[in-house]
């Protein structure tokens, strides 16, 4: 026997886990592109809404211990975070927060670039 009409083993191995791979069903499908998308858009806007109170709540307890202000400035500081989420949320729902250079297509309800002919456009 020589090299060439020797077994393969690794060979034979591949051709027997694709078989099974083939035979198997998949357990489970993927989730839908809509179903991703908006339970991120929801994680998104959850997080930014908590995070924007803490770091308020945060900044205001830190200036009512070097003010000695206790409870008051981390009292208005929290609604104010609370205002700063809300808009947040809202201008990530609305897609205010897309990249310089956009703007929302009115007819479309897409995101356009701007260009020389519309008269937002700003000549400095």
């Amino acid at each position: 026997m020589d090299e060439r009409e020797k077994v393969d083993p690794l060979r034979e191995l591949g051709e027997r886990l694709d078989k099974a791979r083939q035979s198997r069903q998949p357990a489970r499908e993927a989730p839908q592109e809509g179903t991703s998308k908006a339970l991120a858009l929801g994680l998104r806007v959850g997080l930014e809404l908590v995070v924007a109170v803490v770091v308020a709540v945060f900044i205001g307890w830190a200036l009512d211990r070097w003010l000695g202000t206790r409870p008051w400035g981390m009292i208005s500081l929290f609604f104010l975070g609370v205002a700063a989420g809300m808009v947040n949320v809202y201008r990530t729902v609305t897609g205010m927060g897309m990249a310089m250079g956009y703007r929302r297509d009115r007819k479309a309800g897409t995101a356009a670039p701007l260009d020389k002919t519309d008269k937002d456009w700003d000549e400095d």
